[in-house]
């Protein structure tokens, strides 16, 4: 599956001699304190799983190095929690994104300990709960544990959608001539977009969806499919 290496991305991943770092890094930032809000982590993360299945990376050491990250990137947000539990309630940062502390607040002693799991895969909170567990006195020895349980099924749940995306192409290349680096440009930016929209609270979202659906479906007719028979 040749038509991955035509994207900048999978020719950094392929030629890096810090393909292991690149993961990793990506995954640190996506379970950073705020960090995940703004840096599209899931959508490299999918982009990844297609890279396992072109044969560019292999699937075991990209679950572990995105693992590692996970885990790494969420024990140190919960530390900033427990060392910085009161300049973080006085600071700029948290009055910029107060909503989303509430809600990480509110979620936590709904859900206690099983908070730091599902916050995991919730978008407004996943990249603050971390550090309201940290701050609201969650015990470094059990939070370690939950956390690693937890990435343990995060990792393969971000970039096995890809990786099965992928699969399904090389399956279908028999029958289907298309432009693939153009099309997975246009999914990945198709994935992107919505998850903007998704963690935006404008109240004309589901107009903002009806103009993304349509605009998807004018951009993948330009990707010429044709059909041998």
């Amino acid at each position: 599956m040749d038509y991955l290496y035509s994207l900048d991305f999978a020719e950094l991943i392929k030629h890096s001699q810090y393909t292991a770092l690149i993961i990793f890094t990506i995954a640190f930032l996506e379970t950073l304190l705020l960090v995940g809000f703004i840096f599209p982590g899931s959508v490299a993360l999918i982009a990844i799983g297609g890279l396992i299945a072109s044969g560019t990376l292999e699937m075991w050491p990209t679950l572990l190095w995105a693992f590692l990250g996970a885990v790494t990137g969420d024990n140190i947000s919960f530390w900033i929690g427990v060392y910085f539990k009161e300049p973080l309630h006085h600071s700029q940062l948290y009055a910029r994104h107060q909503d989303a502390f509430h809600k990480g607040e509110t979620f936590f002693h709904q859900y206690g300990t099983y908070s730091v799991v599902l916050g995991r895969f919730v978008g407004p909170i996943r990249a603050v709960i971390p550090t309201i567990a940290g701050s609201l006195g969650m015990s470094g020895r059990l939070f370690f544990l939950v956390n690693v349980l937890s990435a343990l099924v995060w990792a393969p749940a971000y970039i096995l959608p890809g990786y099965l995306m992928g699969d399904l192409y090389s399956r279908l290349d028999k029958y289907i001539e298309i432009e693939i680096g153009s099309l997975l440009l246009i999914l990945t930016a198709i994935i992107f977009i919505a998850v903007i929209i998704k963690r935006s609270n404008h109240p004309s979202k589901k107009l903002a969806y009806a103009a993304l659906i349509l605009a998807s479906i004018l951009s993948l007719g330009l990707t010429q499919i044709k059909f041998p028979w």
